[in-house]
């Protein structure tokens, strides 16, 4: 813990500067001996939390790429929070979006039913890519050789019955996904759940995030997926797609 603190202490001390910090001055300003801050900057470095510059040290590529990261799932989420609203409103379900960080789910975003049943899912918490309609939407946009590394890293692990086990079964399922305009999670990840869930793309195409409507088996059939709450979640989520810039269509969104 101390070495954390030490760590967040420079990155702190580098941050307000404005300009590359030398080890002395840095030692200086956290009150460290020279050594320890060489070694602590030297494993920063190796992360690409610093960088060295004119004979000083600087934030890093990895700082400004989280900081980018968080920037855009801000923007996404205060572009997509009033039509998510719209989308509980229409189908009457609990409605989430979603960002990929690192080939896992993370919810950004919900909005409950009006209904008696509650999703267990709570903001900030980490899902399968492989057996959630928000996961499956987002890898259905990514190259074939990404989507099997993230497979490998995370495993498929089976979460109920239903739940697909074998990636060529999956890389077969996306295909249709990105066909259809919207992934299902048919009792996949958890017993009693199903979701239809659809990518959103930022300004240039990329994809952003996944919406997604949540139900139980009841409310949620196949049929009504299919007819009413696959198309509603497809067409909200290119909406949303359109106030972050995206001008082309649903399918182009795909990286190659």
């Amino acid at each position: 813990m101390q070495s954390v603190e030490r760590a967040m202490a420079l990155l702190g001390a580098i941050g307000q500067a404005g300009r590359p910090l030398s080890v002395r001055e840095l030692g200086l300003q956290v009150s460290l001996p020279r050594p320890t801050v060489y070694r602590l900057l030297t494993t920063l470095q190796d992360a690409g939390m610093v960088t060295p510059v004119d004979g000083g040290f600087t934030i890093g590529p990895r700082v400004l790429w989280l900081a980018a990261r968080r920037l855009e799932q801000a923007e996404l989420r205060a572009a997509g929070r009033p039509h998510l609203l719209d989308l509980r409103d229409q189908t009457g379900e609990t409605v989430h979006m979603a960002v990929l960080e690192q080939g896992q789910v993370v919810y950004i975003d919900k909005v409950e039913s009006g209904g008696p049943m509650r999703m267990a899912s709570t903001i900030g918490a980490i899902m399968p890519a492989h057996c959630t309609a928000l996961g499956k939407a987002m890898l259905a946009h990514l190259p074939p050789d990404e989507v099997r590394t993230i497979l490998a890293r995370h495993g498929m692990p089976r979460r109920t019955p239903q739940t697909i086990t074998e990636p060529d079964s999956l890389l077969a399922e996306l295909e249709t996904i990105r066909a259809r305009g919207y992934a299902i999670d048919n009792i996949e990840n958890e017993e009693g759940v199903r979701c239809a869930g659809a990518a959103v793309f930022d300004h240039q195409g990329r994809v952003a995030g996944a919406i997604s409507v949540s139900g139980s088996v009841h409310s949620l059939s196949l049929d009504r997926i299919r007819r009413e709450v696959g198309p509603r979640v497809s067409a909200t989520a290119m909406r949303i797609s359109r106030a972050m810039g995206w001008q082309g269509g649903p399918a182009s969104g795909r990286a190659e």
